[in-house]
């Protein structure tokens, strides 16, 4: 019988729709505790996202299972934070480590942990899914039909899953960022010489006048650089990107031998989670929640962290047989108090960053040191969660 016809009789404990962090941490966790997953992604594995690709090192206290493959992960450490106000005329420094990692390997390596712990992964485009009242159905394009006793959208902003099940139809435009990024390669020396041992990471707030911000994350051989502004005010990007670069050269902080030629466009949902995260036999996790640090628009630690805490809620609610909203409802409460008061007080402090008093606020905080730590701490990808 072939793997067609044998996922077609299958019916899985879970259907986990996205390969990407959080789905695989979720499906390795399930996985481990012994129930039936199959992961789907449209993408082939190793596959690239446009990304920054900044986290805390907390990941791998939080993820021990990680740190046996730390040194193939982690591409770079970052000790030193900056923030630029609007203005470009005051800095907010603070030396906080962030680690950085190229999405090719970060996610390829959490993707195979989830195979290796018994996850059956499929590559194909999901294009819809229904609930009913003993199962799930999700449809692969080309036809193929996956059951599940229950579904995770870890699929990302423009998630099939959240659509499918009345979760989120789509996001209003004023939560959405939209981005032009680039991983580019620079020699090791050139990146060392402009932003020293220290690797500094910067982020330029409310770039061009606009809302969002600007990054700078110097790696080992490559330099992640990307402009996000809001959807509405995001017309002429391209132009910002540019008129972003011109910038690094006159301030000093674009390497000699960098190539920009491959940048890229992303999505990213930066105003907040969504109120409902759950629904009858679903769970939705990472972006496709919303589940993103509004000022720097990283989520690779929240969605790492909801994807565990779905897995416990899920493998709980298997074995009682109870995969109802109500039954489910316990994730949401579980990732509210890991760290849904964080992203939600995120939320507060990128609209005064990017709001008309910011430098204002920024000259108050140049010369206050827990502004400052507060700064670093969210520049720096802590998300102040926990898996427990």
């Amino acid at each position: 019988m072939t793997a067609h016809r044998e996922r077609q009789r299958m019916v899985y404990d879970i259907v986990v729709v996205g390969a990407g962090p959080a789905g695989s941490v979720c499906a390795t966790y399930l996985a481990k505790a012994g129930h039936s997953v199959v992961l789907v992604d449209r993408a082939t594995f190793p596959r690239d996202k446009p990304c920054g690709g900044g986290f805390s090192s907390a990941i791998f206290q939080d993820f021990p299972y990680l740190s046996g493959r730390r040194a193939e992960i982690v591409e770079g450490a970052c000790s030193v934070g900056v923030l630029h106000s609007p203005s470009q005329r005051i800095q907010l420094r603070g030396r906080i480590e962030m680690l950085t990692a190229l999405r090719t390997v970060f996610d390829n390596v959490l993707y195979e942990y989830a195979v290796e712990a018994g996850a059956e992964s499929l590559t194909g485009r999901v294009v819809s899914v229904r609930t009913g009242s003993d199962k799930v159905t999700v449809r692969v394009a080309g036809g193929e039909e996956l059951t599940g006793r229950a579904v995770v959208g870890a699929d990302g902003v423009t998630s099939v899953v959240a659509r499918e099940l009345g979760l989120n139809r789509r996001w209003p435009s004023s939560k959405l960022t939209a981005c032009r990024v680039v991983e580019a390669p620079a020699p090791e020396t050139s990146i060392l010489d402009t932003y020293s041992e220290d690797r500094e990471y910067h982020f330029y707030a409310k770039f061009g006048g606009r809302p969002g911000y600007g990054w700078v994350f110097p790696k080992r051989t490559t330099v992640n650089i990307g402009v996000g502004v809001t959807v509405p005010h995001a017309r002429g990007l391209s132009a910002v990107f540019r008129e972003f670069i011109q910038t690094l050269r006159r301030d000093g902080l674009l390497p000699d031998g960098v190539d920009l030629s491959a940048v890229r466009g992303a999505l990213v949902p930066t105003g907040g989670a969504l109120r409902r995260t759950f629904a009858d036999r679903a769970i939705l996790v990472g972006d496709s929640a919303g589940m993103v640090n509004p000022i720097t628009g990283g989520g690779i630690h929240y969605a790492m962290i909801a994807a565990r805490l779905a897995a416990a809620t899920l493998s709980f609610c298997l074995e009682e047989d109870d995969l109802s909203a109500e039954g489910l409802e316990n994730y949401q409460r579980r990732w509210m108090s890991a760290f849904g008061k964080d992203m939600n007080a995120m939320v507060l402090v990128q609209r005064i960053v990017v709001g008309p008093f910011a430098d204002v606020l920024f000259t108050i905080g140049s010369r206050d040191r827990v502004i400052q730590e507060i700064v670093s701490e969210a520049m720096g990808g802590h998300s102040g969660g926990t898996v427990d």
